[in-house]
């Protein structure tokens, strides 16, 4: 019930203002970088959702669980050096270090609770609400600082965190597996 409430919100909040002017699903294809390191994310968003509602999409991430499982993970640590440099570069358009840094603290974490807890394809849904908090969490902690944060970016926020409430309650009562998976 929490991963579906979960992706309704993520997906409604795609489309609401994140803050004054600015839609999720619109502000993303702007140039090179933003296509990369948000429309990547917001794609991968967006395949979280779908593999919620559509059962045919989820009996694929479960058949090709553990290489869809490898390259999510490729990507986690791709977006996580192109965040780190951007907020060493202090970059304007992109988040501070600091909401950078609890990003990478609360995604990382996520990522390390969830090693050995059921099989690769089982934490494919949790390693793409990881992939997509990367930006997520920054961009929520940034805007929410400078006061621009819009009635779509709460709703954007909560269905990440209730969508990631449900995955690690789904993933705890998984049996624990020492190696492989």
């Amino acid at each position: 019930m929490l991963k579906r409430l979960g992706a309704v919100l993520l997906a409604v909040g795609f489309l609401l203002p994140y803050s004054p002017d600015i839609r999720v699903i619109l502000s993303v294809w702007h140039n090179a970088a933003e296509v990369l390191f948000q429309g990547v994310p917001l794609l991968i968003g967006v395949a979280y959702v779908l593999h919620t509602f559509v059962p045919s999409l989820a009996r694929f991430h479960q058949r090709h669980g553990p290489a869809l499982h490898g390259v999510l993970r490729m990507v986690y640590f791709v977006l996580v050096g192109a965040y780190v440099a951007t907020a060493a570069a202090s970059r304007a358009d992109w988040p501070a270090a600091a909401p950078v840094l609890v990003a990478l603290v609360i995604t990382g974490a996520l990522l390390y609770w969830g090693q050995g807890r059921g099989t690769k394809a089982d934490r494919l849904p949790l390693l793409l609400l990881i992939c997509g908090g990367v930006p997520a969490i920054a961009y929520f902690i940034e805007t929410l600082r400078a006061g621009a944060l819009a009635y779509g970016g709460w709703v954007f926020t909560a269905g990440y965190l209730v969508a990631v409430a449900g995955e690690v309650q789904g993933l705890r009562a998984a049996p624990k597996i020492a190696h492989g998976g």
